[in-house]
């Protein structure tokens, strides 16, 4: 009767397991399913909201370039060609946009003919202009003009901008005056150039310039002292696909974006990505789900007009990549089922024999019972007083990335905390037994080294650089001291603090500052070329022009005769013209001295002194060793720009009667040192930071690889001296 029972009893808790296993399977298969769906939308979300504030941080990053442009226009009213490229260069070169910088000049009817006549003499040709039937003719006859006055980097796409009457675009007109009105940067709409149907449409940011010291405290007041109009002109479609580039968004498979700017209409429309890009389809699973076609819009203002960003794509939850999860749970959850089940029948079928061996153990196991409980809960507070001393010690390890080790010298065991192998990549052991044959042969060669440095010294401290198993580097700080000896077994014990991200942050500040210093000297060449450029326009210009004046002007006072009227008008504008030549010589030296670039830099610092000794009385004594390599372009420029800074100094400020200029060579470097006998220097100057002049001086120091020192002399007044190494910076030219 027995073993009848004994089958039906084993095979009903199995059949109930494996059916309440299955249906449990089934229903977390049907829950997993269901979250893996909803986090792919929130994917999609996350990713559209992205890409919508990317375009629109793209465009406020334009409109800050125009206030910068705006302010500094505005600060050195009246500018000149030549300033405004300044201004305009370092944000020129952002490709892929802007593709124009103006400043446009409001000019009245009564005041066109001189402001042509004006522009003329550096433009010739020049005129104010619009757009007739693909080409430009002269504007006709209005009340007021907003001509373009200036222009970088060059012509608008198929249009000669330079003179061109923006009031003659609508959309720009009414976005000046918008911009006039609030003072405000605004936006054109959406435009193109009718004549020039292959033109892509333009989008166009204006913000106004106003005359020094007018009141702009309302908005009719703000429109009558408007003088001018600073611009950021660029093609639409590639403006938006530059700052999604610039993000590495403009191609994301499965997610479309379009841009409509002002108000609804299909002409709004400023950028969408190709129709072959949108036509694309992700591989779809036909069961369980399918792909959805999903959109997310977003609205937003910027310089004043209205922006609206659609983004499309698929909610990526239908593929067999994409439901993995669910799948291993209805795999798993039905191995796991018949598995219990097949236990269930296996432990029932035992169960019946085992019972009556259980019944006869258990009155022992009682009495056994008693004797251990009174153990046990001595051991249980022994126990739980031991577990929250290392629950609060590994916690203090984890935060403060501490870990623990110890090594038996003798047998060569390690013991490590949860946090060390946490440092060293590797997975925690229940006994705290590392396994370093799974560490690289560095990490493993440290460790040895570390063990022989503790037999040797008996203590160890340092900084090391790790490998983890998984190729990640790490840098370490370890401490290590010896306890024990022969007899009684050697041991070690340390510390290891991960400084990963302190040698992280260091190394990115390093690296910053390399990089200033770079764009520093990049500048610096930009402004010497620039001056030397100007230097030469103004020599083979006007110096010849000035020239030529003045020989007319003598063969005409020589013809003249005794002329009483004439002849002291001819000598006058001979001595104007012989002042002019003296002013433009004396505006080239300062610009840049030929000097310098004729016979050196040396030649040209004793030039300097001689200049400073010529305009202020103060005598000054060169001394250059004849043995100094010649520097290079960049070398020798900024080795004069830096003596040339410090005699500015001597003669403002040191109330000097003598100065002594040295250059020499002391083993592999160069050493350059002013020295004057004035009143010398406070330390509180030495410190702050709106001293330029000597901010100048060091950054072209570190730049060139020296070092610079300002103080006060030995015997009094003040010493600068600069020392650089000849065979990194000077003795080759590296740019």
């Amino acid at each position: 009767m027995t073993f009848r029972r004994a089958p039906v009893l084993a095979v009903l808790p199995a059949l109930l397991a494996l059916v309440l296993g299955l249906a449990a399977t089934a229903a977390l298969f049907l829950w997993t399913r269901s979250q893996e769906q909803e986090l792919e939308h929130v994917f999609f979300e996350r990713r559209a909201n992205f890409r919508i504030m990317t375009v629109r941080q793209g465009l406020e990053e334009l409109v800050e370039t125009l206030n910068d442009i705006n302010r500094a226009v505005s600060t050195f009213q009246p500018v000149s060609a030549a300033q405004f490229h300044a201004f305009v260069q370092p944000f020129a070169k952002g490709e892929p946009y802007p593709s124009a910088i103006a400043l446009c000049r409001v000019v009245t009817q009564a005041q066109r003919s001189d402001y042509e006549a004006r522009m003329q003499q550096s433009i010739p040709g020049f005129s104010i202009t619009e757009l007739l039937d693909g080409s430009m003719h002269p504007a006709p006859v209005r009340d007021a003009y907003i001509a373009v006055e200036y222009l970088e980097p060059g012509a608008i796409e198929g249009v000669a901008a330079v003179g061109f009457d923006t009031l003659s675009v609508p959309s720009l007109k009414q976005a000046m005056e918008r911009s006039a009105v609030t003072g405000a940067t605004s936006a054109a709409t959406l435009f193109r150039y009718p004549d020039l149907p292959n033109v892509r449409p333009r989008f166009v940011l204006v913000k106004p310039v106003y005359r020094p010291g007018a009141d702009i405290a309302t908005g009719e007041a703000r429109k009558d002292a408007v003088i001018a109009y600073t611009t950021i002109g660029m093609p639409a479609e590639k403006t938006i696909a530059g700052i999604l580039d610039a993000s590495g968004m403009l191609r994301m498979p499965g997610v479309w974006i379009s841009v409509h700017m002002g108000e609804e209409g299909a002409d709004r429309l400023a950028y969408a990505d190709p129709v072959e890009a949108q036509s694309g389809r992700g591989a779809g699973w036909p069961w369980p789900a399918r792909n959805e076609m999903r959109m997310q819009s977003q609205q937003f203002e910027v310089a004043g007009l209205n922006w609206r960003v659609e983004v499309r794509g698929q909610a990526l939850g239908a593929g067999p990549a994409r439901q993995t999860g669910s799948l291993l749970v209805a795999l798993f959850g039905a191995i796991i089922s018949m598995m219990a089940a097949f236990y269930l029948w296996a432990m029932a079928s035992r169960n019946w024999r085992v019972r009556q061996l259980v019944s006869e153990r258990t009155a022992a196991l009682h009495a056994a019972n008693d004797r251990l409980n009174a153990d046990i809960a001595a051991r249980e507070r022994v126990e739980g007083v031991l577990r929250r001393t290392d629950r609060t010690l590994k916690n203090a390890q984890r935060i403060a990335h501490v870990g623990s080790w110890e090594i038996d010298l003798d047998s060569g065991a390690h013991h490590w905390s949860d946090e060390c192998f946490r440092i060293f990549g590797l997975p925690a052991s229940a006994d705290g037994v590392p396994s370093l044959a799974a560490l690289p042969p560095a990490t493993r060669a440290m460790w040895d080294a570390i063990r022989d440095r503790l037999l040797s010294d008996g203590v160890d401290s340092g900084e090391q650089r790790i490998v983890r198993p998984d190729g990640s580097v790490r840098h370490l700080m370890l401490h290590a001291e010896l306890a024990g000896d022969a007899a009684q077994g050697r041991t070690a014990a340390g510390s290891v603090l991960d400084i990963s991200e302190f040698k992280r942050v260091e190394t990115e500040l390093r690296q910053s500052q390399a990089s200033l210093r770079e764009l520093g000297g990049h500048q610096e060449r930009i402004k010497e070329n620039e001056r030397k450029r100007i230097a030469r326009e103004i020599h083979d210009e006007l110096g010849g022009l000035l020239t030529g004046i003045k020989a007319y002007v003598s063969v005409a006072s020589s013809r003249v005769g005794s002329d009483a009227a004439a002849a002291p008008l001819l000598a006058e504008a001979m001595a104007q013209t012989d002042t002019a030549l003296d002013t433009v010589r004396r505006v080239i030296a300062d610009l840049r001295p030929s000097v310098l670039d004729q016979l050196g830099v040396w030649e040209a610092i004793e030039w300097l002194a001689s200049q400073l000794e010529a305009q202020t009385g103060v005598a000054c004594h060169c001394t250059i060793a004849p043995d100094l390599p010649p520097p290079g372009p960049d070398g020798s420029a900024m080795l004069f720009r830096i003596a040339q800074e410090a005699l500015t100094n001597i003669a403002r400020h040191a109330n000097a009667t003598s100065v002594e200029i040295s250059a020499r060579r002391e083993d592999d470097d160069l050493l350059l040192e002013v020295t004057d006998d004035g009143v010398g220097i406070a330390f509180e100057k030495l410190s702050e930071h709106s001293t330029w002049g000597l901010r100048g001086m060091r950054e072209r120091a570190h730049y060139l690889g020296g070092s610079l020192h300002v103080g006060n002399a030995p015997a009094g007044g003040t010493l600068v001296s600069l020392r650089l190494p000849l065979l990194v910076k000077l003795a080759e030219e590296t740019r």
